[in-house]
């Protein structure tokens, strides 16, 4: 079974700013077995947001719990009892079969509910009574409840699992009371309940009850899923929040996992769909934590996990506007690599061109979302077509899509998000991505979009940095030092991995140790051509002032409070540091340093300087093969180069080509 919930606000609708998170919208539950019979719990205002998701046609059951306005308002604006092609069996409390005639005679809603077009079925139910629905027979229990003027809840029993809805109901102190909700809850998998209040604001006889008490009740019944709805009209968001956080910080490893109700949240017997419970401001936490990155490569990462979490897609890949073409960015793939791998595939080289041909192409040249259920049965009419290449070649089955543009400051593409695959959490099949989906993704694109933008302004501003050594040195390319970012980066993951550094750290550290390893020579402005350009050896004076390039880089750098300028000029000041104790740090013999006095990021960086410059040509020497330069950082380990570092240089050697193919040397 799945379950969603449409309306989880009590009393009545309080659609506004400070609600819109969690929602506004009164009681409304969908139950949906897995051979596709359809239960509605309620008729809320939620009710008719969960009618206009449905199609033109079918068959559905409605269980009212009692006929206060919360629960009935939305009945009458329900799509399916407007319809000739559907059939809707409406269940109602035995004492409420008056009910539809009575709206109509108070004045209401204005048509007889015996002149709506759909084919109606009304029942009369009462409690203890049990009817059986839907060709999987899906059991439904009435069960009496606690509160003014009668009221049911309802029990389900289908798919090897139970699922419990309380309607409004109140858990009163007494022994009896409390005795009675646990066997209402016993063996729920999944239970929605009245939590209206919290035991500090508890109005008793009011007919709704605490959130502690439902949670006590649910541990002693075993309840696996307990989800608490009908919030109290005037909760804000971040009042909701506060409970979630309580909630969180009371959890039992032995009770039930517990979660605040939020309009088309969804549930299976395991717990929510997708494996993630978000708060309000979840998106202003997630915003924050990106602007601490500067990496492009880290960045997207986080982007893409968090986009794929909310939407519970099984793929994904991040484009980026170069020219007139998209250059693939990242890609997460669970069903060919562990997201831990993702980063391997960060330096691939592949592009497509903007144009209508593809469905990235066409949604980086024209700016539009496109929500496809079925790549392979896309409309005749449109332009763009699905390129199952990819598909062929790894055996993937690429299903459904969603792809969403990146806006820069400026309201241009800058870049595409593709989602594949929005995945069903009961057996993992591939389904349409959902309007909320959509909403989401675009919003987190947007917001993205922003920080992507300020991160490349950064970068392009460390680029022009090494054009002015560039006058100075052709080596000092912007592909040279993308090189050594790059490999720096990756050496460094790798030796942060294997000494259990936490990941939020090697996030935050991989992001500043690309940047800063860049900027390694940039004390080069300062070094007279001659002596840069100079094919022959060095004399002694002419080697102590190329030397003195490391106190100048670190004194350009030193001006700059940043976080990775100071990385840098760590880095600028200490690159030509040898393990052995024997390098240097400026034109004369103070501040040498050895071993793990050098601080870390200028040793990763060493080795990946030399290591381009090995591979690299230059006038005075060919390039090195790869297995050469290596086995060059092997001999040197422990005199030169930090051995620890080195053996990570060879875990990740598979990565190095492909680094070498993402940065060439630009063409003369």
């Amino acid at each position: 079974m799945e379950i969603t919930l449409w309306g989880v606000r009590g009393s009545m609708a309080s659609p506004a700013r400070d609600t819109a998170f969690y929602g506004g919208n009164t009681a409304c539950i969908e139950l949906r077995s897995n051979a596709g019979t359809l239960v509605f719990f309620d008729a809320g205002t939620g009710l008719r947001e969960a009618g206009g998701s449905l199609p033109d046609s079918g068959e559905c059951h409605l269980f009212i719990t009692h006929a206060h306005a919360d629960h009935i308002i939305g009945l009458w604006f329900f799509k399916p009892l407007h319809l000739p092609s559907w059939t809707v069996h409406l269940y109602l409390p035995n004492w409420l079969g008056y009910l539809p005639d009575y709206f109509f005679a108070g004045g209401i809603f204005p048509v007889p509910f015996n002149s709506l077009k759909g084919n109606i079925i009304q029942y009369s139910i009462g409690a203890n009574e049990e009817v059986c629905i839907g060709a999987d027979k899906m059991r439904v229990t009435a069960l009496p409840t606690c509160h003014p003027d009668d009221c049911l809840a309802y029990r389900v029993d289908v798919d090897a699992a139970r699922f419990f809805y309380s309607g409004d109901h109140e858990i009163k102190a007494d022994a009896a009371s409390r005795a009675a909700a646990r066997e209402m809850l016993s063996g729920a998998d999944i239970a929605v309940v009245d939590a209206t209040y919290e035991r500090s604001d508890y109005k008793e006889d009011w007919g709704h009850s605490t959130w502690e008490d439902w949670a006590d009740a649910a541990q002693d019944a075993g309840v696996r899923n307990l989800v608490l709805t009908h919030h109290e009209v005037g909760r804000s968001d971040q009042e909701l929040d506060c409970i979630a956080q309580k909630l969180r910080a009371c959890e039992n490893t032995e009770g039930p996992e517990v979660y605040l109700a939020r309009e088309r949240l969804r549930f299976s017997p395991e717990g929510p769909i997708p494996d993630v419970f978000l708060e309000s401001d979840w998106m202003l936490h997630f915003l924050d934590e990106l602007s601490h990155y500067k990496d492009e490569n880290v960045t997207l990462d986080r982007i893409l996990a968090m986009v794929r979490t909310v939407t519970n897609a099984e793929a994904g890949t991040i484009f980026l506007v170069d020219g007139d073409e998209l250059a693939f960015a990242y890609t997460h793939n669970d069903r060919l690599f562990a997201v831990s791998d993702a980063y391997k595939y960060a330096y691939a080289t592949s592009r497509l061109p903007i144009s209508e041909d593809s469905i990235a192409g066409y949604v980086a040249g024209t700016g539009k979302t496109l929500n496809l259920d079925d790549v392979r049965q896309l409309p005749p009419n449109v332009p763009y077509r699905f390129n199952g290449r990819f598909d062929e070649s790894t055996g993937y089955r690429t299903k459904s899509m969603l792809t969403v543009p990146f806006l820069d400051l400026e309201g241009r593409v800058s870049g595409v998000l593709q989602l594949i695959n929005h995945l069903v959490r009961k057996d993992h099949s591939p389904s349409p991505f959902t309007l909320d989906m959509v909403y989401t993704a675009r919003l987190l694109a947007r917001e993205a979009g922003s920080v992507i933008a300020h991160n490349a302004l950064y970068r392009r501003n460390v680029y022009n940095i090494l054009k002015m050594a560039r006058v100075h040195d052709p080596s000092e390319t912007g592909p040279h030092a993308e090189r050594v970012g790059a490999v720096a980066a990756e050496l460094y993951q790798c030796w942060a991995e294997k000494n259990n550094r936490p990941i939020e750290e090697i996030r935050y550290e991989k992001s500043r140790i690309r940047l800063a390893a860049m900027l390694h020579d940039i004390g080069k402005v300062g070094i007279s051509d001659l002596i840069l350009r100079k094919q022959g050896n060095l004399s002694e004076e002419e080697y102590r002032v190329m030397r003195s390039h490391t106190e100048l880089g670190a004194s350009i750098l030193a001006e700059e409070t940043d976080s990775i300028s100071m990385l840098a000029h760590d880095i600028a000041l200490h690159h030509h540091q040898k393990w052995n104790g024997k390098g240097y740090a400026g034109s004369g013999d103070t501040g040498r340093l050895a071993g793990r006095e050098i601080p870390l990021a200028a040793r990763i960086t060493s080795i990946a300087d030399v290591f381009d410059a090995l591979i690299s040509p230059r006038c005075y020497k060919e390039a090195w093969a790869f297995e050469d330069a290596l086995a060059l950082l092997r001999k040197e380990a422990g005199q030169h180069f930090d051995p620890e570092l080195v053996a990570c240089m060879e875990e990740i050697r598979d990565m190095l080509p492909m680094i070498y193919r993402r940065f060439p040397d630009l063409a003369e």
